[in-house]
């Protein structure tokens, strides 16, 4: 891209862009006023209740930083089931009393 238009562009659309081009894009007075009147533009069109957030720093959560919070989440999710489990079963620990009691017959009490 040697456009600097297409340079803010595409910064803008969250496309990959070379960091020198778009120094070198909004270096012109032309440039800034373009990167304002298209976010400008933006704030226009877009429907009520979202917003433009345009990331100019690596505040990207790693991979690593996922894997950590999914892990703590898996963590935190079999804690919680163990812990609502033993609750329950500490319920369950007595039967209730038996509310009819059937005799067996005589002649089942004499088989070997």
């Amino acid at each position: 891209m040697t456009n600097p238009h297409e340079v803010i562009s595409a910064f803008l659309d969250d496309e990959p862009v070379d960091s020198g081009q778009l120094a070198q894009a909004l270096s012109e007075p032309d440039g800034r006023a373009m990167l304002l009147d298209l976010l400008a533009l933006r704030h226009v069109v877009q429907p009520a209740g979202t917003e433009t957030v345009v990331a100019l720093g690596g505040h990207r959560r790693r991979p690593a930083q996922r894997a950590a919070f999914a892990a703590a989440a898996v963590v935190l999710a079999l804690v919680g089931g163990y812990m609502a489990g033993q609750r329950d079963s500490d319920m369950a620990q007595t039967a209730p009393p038996a509310t009819r009691v059937i005799e067996a017959p005589a002649a089942w009490q004499e088989l070997p």
